[in-house]
């Protein structure tokens, strides 16, 4: 018995859970794991930060991350995906602008989980030049718990 999420349950997952955990590498230090929100479409994984963020330079210097997305409270409910890859790194503003466009519009649950006024000072922050993480995984390991019960 199988507890692999299908590819129809792992698409309906990556689309409906808000957020995964980014682990990049950093050159002698710890694995860096930041937590993220992101798109999802065509199997392809889409994420949004700012152009001078730290995280930024080192996909640069080491493209290969790994994605975690997980929910669940209790043993029955864990369920996850692990997606492995090469990040590219978009930084052409106007290419940036509309694939930050495709992240809010493949995750309606962003919809009621973004505000939807910022204070100015966020608003001028978040006009910085942005950044697209995009990852096309080589691998996925997908668990579902509740799978055991069957």
């Amino acid at each position: 018995m199988g507890i692999e999420l299908s590819s129809e349950e792992l698409n309906t997952y990556m689309t409906n859970t808000p957020r995964i955990i980014l682990c990049v590498t950093r050159p002698n230090r710890a694995p860096l794991a930041l937590p993220m929100w992101f798109g999802w479409s065509d199997d392809t994984i889409i994420m949004r930060t700012l152009l001078a963020s730290k995280k930024v330079g080192y996909i640069r210097e080491n493209p290969h991350i790994s994605c975690l997305v997980e929910t669940g409270e209790e043993y029955f409910s864990l369920k996850a995906a692990l997606l492995m890859g090469t990040c590219e790194v978009i930084d052409d503003q106007t290419e940036a602008r509309e694939l930050e466009k495709l992240i809010y519009s493949s995750k309606p649950i962003y919809d009621n989980l973004y505000p939807k006024v910022l204070p100015p000072h966020l608003e001028a922050f978040y006009q910085q030049p942005l950044a697209i993480l995009r990852m096309k995984p080589t691998s996925i390991t997908s668990w579902d718990f509740a799978k055991v019960r069957r």
